[in-house]
C-alpha cells in the first residue's frame, strides 16, 4: 500500500520511468551505467521520500550558513562536453559563454545573491569538504535528477554541510538518453530558495533594531 500510494502520488513525476526500466532491463551490453540505470522503480520513490525529509529538515541550518555555493551538473551545458568551463580550486566553473545557457542563467540569478556555482565532481564529498576548508560555515544546492540529487545530498552530509536540491525538468544525460542534449531545471525554485535565505539573513542582521 506505502509503493501504492507513493507512486500515484508522485504519478506525474514518475511517468516515464516504467518505459525506460523496460529497456534498461533488456540491455544486455557492459556499459558501467547499466546497474544505476536499472535502478527498480521503488528506489526512485525511496529517493524522492529523502530528498523530501532532507530537504525540509536542513533548512533552518542551510538559512543559517554564512556562504552558500551551487552545485551544478554538466547535462545543464549547452554545450554540453565542448563546454568552455574553467578550472578552480574548488570544481570547474561557468565562464558565461553562451547567453541561452541555462547554466549561464542560473549563474546570472547567482550573481544576485552573490553565490558561487561549481560544476558537480564525481568524488562531491570531497569537493564539498574542500569548498568547505575556506568556508566553514557553509551549506550546498544542489541542481539533479533524482537519483544522483538525493545521493549528492547524502555526499553533502557526510561533509558536515547543510543542503537543499532542485530537480531537472527532464533528464538529458548518457545515463538516461542515447543521444545526450541539455537539461533544463525549475529557476523559479531555486529563485525561491535563495530568496528565503536571504531574506533570513536580512532578519538575523536586524533582530536588534526590530526588537
Amino acid at each position: 500500500k506505502v509503493l501504492k500510494d507513493g507512486y500515484k502520488y508522485f504519478e506525474k513525476e514518475f511517468i516515464n520511468i516504467n518505459g525506460f526500466l523496460e529497456k534498461a532491463n533488456r540491455d544486455s551490453s557492459d556499459r558501467d551505467d547499466l546497474s544505476f540505470r536499472q535502478t527498480p522503480k521503488p528506489f526512485y520513490l525511496m529517493e524522492m521520500l529523502y530528498y523530501k525529509i532532507f530537504d525540509e529538515a536542513n533548512r533552518e541550518e542551510f538559512n543559517k550558513a554564512k556562504d552558500t555555493v551551487l552545485i551544478l551538473p554538466d547535462c545543464m551545458s549547452l554545450l554540453l562536453d565542448k563546454c568552455k568551463r574553467e578550472r578552480t580550486k574548488y570544481g570547474k566553473t561557468c565562464t558565461r559563454c553562451g547567453p541561452k545557457c541555462r547554466i549561464h542563467e542560473i549563474m546570472l540569478l547567482a550573481d544576485k545573491y552573490n553565490i558561487e556555482g561549481y560544476f558537480s565532481k564525481r568524488a562531491l564529498t570531497e569537493q564539498i569538504e574542500n569548498i568547505k576548508k575556506d568556508k566553514p560555515s557553509l551549506s550546498v544546492i544542489g541542481v539533479s535528477c533524482l537519483l544522483t540529487l538525493a545521493s549528492g545530498m547524502r555526499s553533502a552530509k557526510e561533509a558536515g554541510v547543510p543542503s537543499r536540491g532542485v530537480f531537472l525538468n527532464f533528464t538529458g544525460c548518457e545515463h538516461w538518453a542515447d543521444k545526450p542534449f541539455p537539461t533544463e531545471t525549475a529557476v523559479n525554485r531555486l529563485k525561491a530558495i535563495l530568496e528565503e535565505k536571504s531574506f533570513h539573513a536580512f532578519l538575523e542582521s536586524n533582530k536588534y533594531q526590530l526588537n
